[in-house]
């Protein structure tokens, strides 16, 4: 519910980081989707985003798609912010699942500027062993010879894992022109309040080997959804986001 830098969601420098404020501060922003022996369930859930003055509605959504899944996250300023002309930025992350492990196929993320030198596409070719990728108007070609994630399906699968008893997860996360390792480390529990009902949280740093750091707060009462997040850089709160709707709290 990545992430992380400027307003827009993370991880590429320049334009990508913003891209990644927005995906990690809802980007980033996983939802009620959970295994139902093998397969997922589909779900939706809304946040809030906050940044200095700007403010922003981020929708989650897994759905299925024949043998695949379709998680998408739109992200759309309000407000004073909505008139700056700038659309929807959309990402998209097409995998299978199997062996309550998630296998990405393909990542895409726009945003909603309609420059195609902000456009990300990550193609993830596990049977040849690469994975073909544009990003910042680049093209980049890079080995996969390990698990490797994009900057979505790394969140879900961390509730899963999480889920299935794994304390501080860890993964290996594509961000269009390197992978970064992002580390889950505990940090404590917290209650939060979400539409009136008490939730209980436990509060994770994801370490990603930058200045920026990005918190989240996961609920094992929602099978670790995310309900809050943070990213603070130098001791200063740059952005946050909070759950405002889901389909787990009806």
């Amino acid at each position: 519910m990545h992430l992380i830098s400027d307003w827009n969601c993370p991880h590429l420098k320049g334009h990508y980081l913003e891209a990644r404020v927005m995906s990690a501060l809802v980007l980033m922003i996983l939802a009620p989707a959970f295994c139902l022996g093998t397969e997922l369930e589909p779900f939706s859930a809304t946040y809030t985003i906050s940044r200095a003055a700007f403010k922003a509605e981020r929708t989650v959504e897994l759905s299925r798609d024949g043998s695949e899944y379709l998680l998408t996250a739109k992200t759309t300023l309000k407000g004073l912010a909505s008139l700056a002309g700038r659309g929807t930025a959309v990402e998209t992350s097409r995998f299978q699942f199997t062996q309550d492990r998630i296998i990405p196929i393909l990542y895409t993320a726009h945003d909603g500027t309609g420059n195609p030198d902000r456009i990300i596409r990550i193609e993830f070719d596990f049977s040849s062993g690469v994975t073909r990728a544009q990003a910042r108007g680049s093209e980049h070609l890079l080995k996969l010879d390990q698990e490797v994630f994009d900057p979505l399906s790394f969140e879900l699968m961390a509730r899963i894992d999480l889920r299935n008893g794994v304390t501080e997860p860890h993964y290996m996360v594509h961000e269009g022109d390197r992978l970064r390792p992002y580390q889950f480390r505990r940090k404590g529990t917290e209650t939060i309040m979400v539409r009136r009902k008490k939730l209980n949280t436990v509060r994770y740093l994801i370490d990603r080997q930058s200045s920026r750091q990005l918190y989240y707060w996961l609920s094992p009462d929602l099978d670790y959804l995310m309900v809050q997040l943070r990213q603070v850089h130098e001791g200063k709160t740059k952005a946050s986001g909070i759950l405002t709707w889901s389909s787990l709290l009806l």
